[in-house]
């Protein structure tokens, strides 16, 4: 019986290596997952998969699963590294394994291959204990990796979604972000899905250099740095002083949980459940300044601030009395 591979197809050389050398072994179905990043031709992977030698190329559209089920439990949990920058790679990745492992059963296959390293296997060990994995070394060019999605994205070619912080200087961003329970739901009251609250907030936060990361060689996430203050914010006024303190320390065991590639862990279910609850509580509006690479809050339910116009003075340097900039957002 001829082996039924699947392989992980993020496009790129990397992608055009395996397929060669493993297109000689058996059939092969590529496996392309979009995550919403944007900017891939998907046309083009198509045919490039194919002229490589692929059996049958499967394209998998999560962008809405990824930011329903992952971006959103990751937000409603303020998760960030070291207190400080939003989990990319760590959020896609099991999302990955998901759709590698649904694709393997549905087409019989025996074999998933990646170049995804020990932590994507260890995923997929975690979901299909019999399937053989098979680690490939060879990487590049992956125009649809873990590392370029809605959330977030590595920026190995350059910083893509944020401007340089002093590009707009004189042109500060007044932005309303309305929670229900803990989900985004309406932009300047207009109403959004998840994704399109990442991806409207990223636009506009990005063109004041908002949410640039310098940790591993670099990452965007203007969208979830906006988010994340946010949430945060209106958490701190929505919540009770004891609930809001064993929040951050569940907060904190969250990302921590995900960042170590531990998603298919028993633990994550019952951590997502608490904060889940702790959401009913958490509706509102919040008011931000997007500027100089940082996001203001200036307005909040129960704490009137004036209007940003009178408080704020690019100029000066000054911000409105009571805001706050949050440690996710820098300037470059």
């Amino acid at each position: 019986m001829t082996r039924r591979v699947v392989l992980a197809c993020p496009g790129g050389h990397g992608s055009s290596a395996a397929l060669d050398l493993l297109a000689g072994q058996g059939e092969v179905v590529a496996v392309a997952v979009d995550f919403g990043a944007g900017d891939v031709d998907l046309c083009a992977l198509r045919r490039q998969a194919a002229a490589d030698g692929a059996t049958e190329i499967v394209v998998a559209d999560v962008r809405e699963e990824f930011a329903n089920d992952y971006c959103l439990p990751a937000l409603q949990a303020n998760a960030l590294i070291l207190d400080r920058h939003p989990l990319v790679e760590a959020l896609a990745r099991p999302l990955l394994a998901s759709q590698l492992v649904a694709t393997a059963k549905d087409r019989n296959a025996s074999v998933i291959a990646h170049g995804g390293g020990y932590t994507l296997s260890s995923m997929i060990a975690a979901l299909a204990p019999d399937l053989e994995i098979v680690e490939l070394g060879v990487r590049g060019g992956q125009e649809l990796s873990t590392s370029r999605t809605l959330w977030g994205r590595a920026a190995n070619d350059g910083y893509r979604c944020t401007e340089d912080a002093v590009v707009n200087l004189g042109m500060p961003d007044e932005v309303v972000v309305t929670f229900e329970q803990g989900v985004p739901v309406a932009v300047d009251g207009e109403t959004v899905s998840v994704a399109e609250a990442v991806q409207r907030l990223g636009h506009r936060a990005g063109a004041h250099g908002i949410g640039r990361f310098e940790l591993a060689g670099g990452y965007d996430a203007p969208g979830a740095a906006v988010l994340v203050t946010a949430h945060q914010e209106l958490e701190s006024v929505a919540l009770d002083r004891d609930l809001a303190r064993f929040k951050h320390g569940v907060d904190r065991r969250w990302a921590e949980l995900v960042q170590d590639g531990l998603w298919f862990s028993p633990l994550r279910e019952p951590l997502d459940a608490f904060v889940r609850r702790a959401q009913e509580r958490v509706s509102g509006e919040v008011r931000l300044v997007l500027h100089a690479g940082s996001a203001t809050v200036a307005g909040l339910p129960g704490r009137r601030l004036r209007p940003v116009g009178r408080r704020y003075r690019p100029g000066t340097g000054q911000t409105p009395l009571g805001s706050t900039q949050h440690p996710t957002t820098q300037a470059s």
